[in-house]
């Protein structure tokens, strides 16, 4: 019995390493890297249609790195981060044209202010354009009270600087709104108190659309006594909330609610065209928060914010079930039954609504939670525990909504990835739309090609033998085909999803590593 275990178990690892690459993307890589010479890796923070900038760490240092669409480094150079001989903190950047926008922040302990400062460098050379400017500032006690938050516009034409100002005991929370050309020169600027309770009220971001006009997201919690009653009769004690704040000192402000489910969250696609609508998406469940049992959309008008349309799809117990083995599913409708409930999927967010060409759409999901254990040990007498931080990025889901704004399908592509005190540094997708078909990237388990619905998936081997990249293709009518990304050779790779970005020509641009060394790759699809 052992024997046969093992012997089916090496198959299968063999079998994963001998599945051919897709043949409906190919991969060109830069020159191999290392870490310790050119410094490490962190984030893109833009692209255009020639270059991809990014930033690097190196010791102290705040590297900004333009890389061309051949993978050749043009630059790589420090950002000075000292203002008359004071350190600032790096708050954003931003590539808006030809120019690199830096944002940073200074904390004053002597005057008990903050104040974010701009700072533009030339994008084709990283040469300042000018010193360090005054963008907004606020007072505050402490140096970690209130904070800055930075916001484009889709069409590239307007910036947003919110910030969120000091707590004040049971008073409204209030914000500064500045809102700034593309060229950074002033356009309005408010301060606005939320016209709720602080108890009553969550704030989630802020927007800006394509008139320079504030879009805030937020959740409006019912009073306790109503909340209790809504809690009885098995209805959600919230609505999420747009209110939009205008140059012209208006204000509107929305409820949206779909007939008393519990929505899980909501996700909003501003149109690079003031003309057209404003999407809304996201999850739904019968019994909590956290608990997924459909999906919805709306379309509101982008003038009165009102809802112009809404579809909602609930998921069927097969489509809940699909990628459960069968023993997980008896369990899963055992405790369905024992709650009196119906099946429901478990902590799934909307990442993306992609906006297609006929005026239909795509909605992106992903099951993403985190939790913590506590870990002790006695050594000599003494005992210690630490936290251990769980990082959970599993299974996608995709939502096709059709010209007319109606749920037309669903479909799942199958992963499970849990890292520990990392931040799901290696875990989630990387995602390409071209023509009709939708491409994901992530890094998975090679014994999972060869699987399907209903059988046991493993989870992801990080850094391990049986580790592969692989690349899920949805097309049109919803059908998922999965296969592996890299050629054999490169198998040992491992991709960083989170940090690929789509560029103007279609291709995609990635980062993998290997160990310390890490390579810069260009991906073409077919």
């Amino acid at each position: 019995m052992h024997k046969t275990i093992l012997v089916a178990t090496l198959f299968a690892s063999v079998a994963a390493f001998a599945q051919p690459k897709t043949d409906k993307a190919s991969v060109d890589f830069g020159p191999e890297l290392n870490e310790k010479e050119t410094g490490e890796f962190s984030r893109v923070f833009g692209q255009s249609s020639e270059a991809v900038f990014m930033t690097m760490s190196k010791k102290k240092d705040v590297l900004i790195q333009r890389v061309d669409g051949s993978l050749r480094t043009q630059y790589s150079k420090v950002l000075d981060l000292e203002m008359e001989k004071k350190d600032l903190e790096l708050e954003d950047l931003m590539v808006i044209g030809d120019r690199i926008l830096a944002f940073t922040s200074l904390y004053d302990k002597k005057a008990d202010k903050r104040t974010m400062y701009l700072r533009t460098f030339g994008a084709d050379n990283m040469m300042p354009e000018g010193g360090w400017q005054r963008v907004a500032e606020f007072d505050s006690e402490k140096e970690r009270q209130g904070g800055f938050g930075v916001e484009l516009s889709p069409n590239r034409k307007h910036v947003l600087v919110h910030v969120q100002l000091p707590y004040e005991k049971e008073m409204p929370e209030k914000f500064q709104l500045h809102v700034f050309s593309a060229d950074m020169a002033p356009e309005w600027d408010r301060e606005i108190t939320l016209p709720y309770d602080d108890k009553l009220f969550s704030f989630e971001e802020f927007r800006v659309d394509c008139k320079g006009d504030v879009v805030m997201i937020g959740v409006k919690y019912l009073e306790k006594r109503e909340a209790k009653a809504n809690k009885r009769a098995g209805k959600a004690a919230y609505d999420y909330h747009l209110i939009t704040y205008s140059a012209d000192g208006s204000e509107q402000d929305h409820a949206i609610n779909i007939n008393d489910k519990f929505l899980q969250d909501l996700t909003l696609s501003l149109d690079s065209s003031s003309m057209g609508d404003i999407l809304c998406g996201g999850f739904y469940g019968e019994k909590g928060t956290n608990k997924v049992r459909g999906c919805f959309f709306l379309s509101l008008d982008p003038k009165t914010k009102a809802v112009k349309h809404q579809s909602y799809k609930e998921f069927s117990d097969d489509f809940i079930t699909q990628y459960m083995t069968a023993k997980q599913e008896e369990k899963a409708r055992k405790k369905a039954e024992k709650k009196d409930e119906e099946l429901e999927l478990y902590e799934y967010d909307l990442s993306d609504i992609v906006r297609r060409d006929d005026g239909g759409a795509v909605l992106v999901g992903e099951q993403y939670y985190m939790y913590t254990t506590q870990n002790c040990y006695t050594s000599q007498g003494r005992t210690t525990c630490y936290t251990v931080y769980h990082y959970l990025y599993n299974s996608i889901i995709v939502i096709n909504i059709d010209p007319d704004g109606n749920i037309a399908w669903a479909s799942q592509i199958p992963k499970f990835q849990h890292t520990t005190n990392d931040g799901g540094y290696f875990s989630s997708y990387a995602m390409e739309v071209k023509g009709d078909k939708l491409y994901f990237i992530y890094n998975d388990n090679g014994e999972n090609l060869f699987l399907n619905a209903g059988d046991k998936f493993k989870p992801t081997d990080f850094q391990g033998k049986s580790s592969i990249v692989t690349m899920a293709t949805v097309s049109i009518d919803g059908h998922v085909k999965r296969e592996a990304f890299f050629d054999p050779e490169k198998r040992d790779l491992i991709l960083r999803p989170k940090s690929a970005r789509q560029l103007d020509d279609d291709r995609m641009f990635i980062y993998s590593t290997r160990k310390k060394d890490y390579r810069f790759g260009m991906v073409t699809f077919d």
